[in-house]
């Protein structure tokens, strides 16, 4: 069991308030990525769980204990960094048995969980070699290992994957949504890539400024945003959001569900004439940036489109349309609106497009 519990939670570094007065409920064996630009505060939560980096108020429970003032060594977690941390000097075997020898755990017991950890990620034909003769992928297997041998109730995983090239990343992605479905675990990821938090998590916790914007299943992040952070941090490119006629309300769509016309549509609620001003090819998608051809100054800001239509040139002048229920409304305090009879109130259909 591995639920975690943050119970008004406060972290400090001398005046600045980093975390203030925060409850959170991770849930056990849920793979959660807690994400957010540098600074947010994420790692900061990693570090309070893992035991390095102490709440300064608060409490903190692992599987029902209260673990707030217990040392790393104790907490039944397993950290695998950014850096992988692993040993130049020692084999991959002795790498993932060094932290067993130090708990004089048996040798036939050690020989066994390090057999299963190296089966279970790949690393069976490699456990003689040395770090220096290992890819940048099998080297983070080995931290993997070397975590899975501890049998913790919780993993924390610190942006794992920011120093393997891009395939690799996809590959690894893959491979640790596996493992986690195999181990039935929590797994509590750090990440600042929208892509990974949306590609693995079951749950994401999106935070800025010590705050948590959102907390959610991927589908729910994407498709049902909270406010205009967190409709503009995830997705790329992010929704295209600006300023209502009243100039204080907010209307926002994403990319892909505007629909572009050569002749004005009729079925849209929301339609502007637009100017093409780059087109982006992507293989099965183009991106394009479009102006709004508006004197209106809540229109001036370029807007992104995808679309599986290639054939719109730069220059060229078409229009945009939005379905209904396509189209998200946020208040002057940048926080979603959802009240139907509200957003008919906010916005008119036709006025003043050209």
């Amino acid at each position: 069991m591995g639920e975690i519990v943050f119970k008004n939670i406060c972290k400090s570094f001398g005046d600045t308030k980093v975390i203030e007065n925060l409850d959170l409920t991770i849930k056990d064996g849920e793979f959660t990525v807690l994400v957010g630009a540098s600074g947010c505060g994420k790692t900061t939560l990693l570090r309070m769980i893992a035991g390095i980096g102490p709440a300064t108020s608060g409490e903190l429970y692992i599987d029902g204990e209260e673990v707030t003032d217990i040392p790393p060594g104790k907490r039944g977690i397993a950290m695998v960094f950014q850096n992988y941390a692993i040993y130049p000097t020692m084999t991959v075997r002795g790498n993932i048995e060094f932290g067993l020898k130090n708990k004089k755990i048996p040798k036939s017991e050690r020989d066994r969980l390090i057999a299963d950890a190296a089966e279970v990620v790949g690393l069976t034909p490699y456990l003689n070699r040395m770090p220096s003769q290992l890819s940048g992928g099998q080297r983070q297997r080995v931290a993997l290992a070397r975590a899975m041998v501890k049998t913790p109730s919780v993993f924390l995983l610190d942006e794992p994957l920011s120093n393997l090239d891009a395939k690799l990343r996809v590959a690894m992605r893959t491979e640790l949504i596996e493992l986690h479905h195999r181990l039935k675990t929590t797994f509590v990821y750090v990440t600042h890539d929208q892509t990974e938090a949306m590609s693995m998590a079951d749950t994401i916790i999106l935070m800025d400024g010590g705050k948590i914007q959102q907390m959610a299943a991927p589908e729910v992040i994407y498709n049902d945003p909270n406010n205009i952070f967190t409709a503009q941090f995830i997705g790329t490119p992010p929704m295209n959001v600006h300023k209502m006629r009243d100039d204080v309300n907010y209307i926002g769509y994403r990319p892909e569900k505007i629909q572009i016309f050569r002749d004005k549509p009729t079925d849209c609620t929301y339609v502007r004439k637009v100017k093409v001003i780059t087109r982006e090819m992507l293989g099965s998608e183009t991106l394009y940036k479009l102006q709004i051809l508006s004197d209106a100054e809540n229109e001036k800001e370029p807007i992104m489109s995808k679309s599986l239509d290639m054939s719109f040139a730069v220059d060229e002048e078409v229009y945009i349309g939005v379905p209904k229920e396509d189209l998200y409304y946020f208040d002057a305090n940048k926080m979603r609106i959802r009240e139907t009879d509200m957003l008919e109130r906010l916005y008119c259909t036709t006025e003043g497009d050209k």
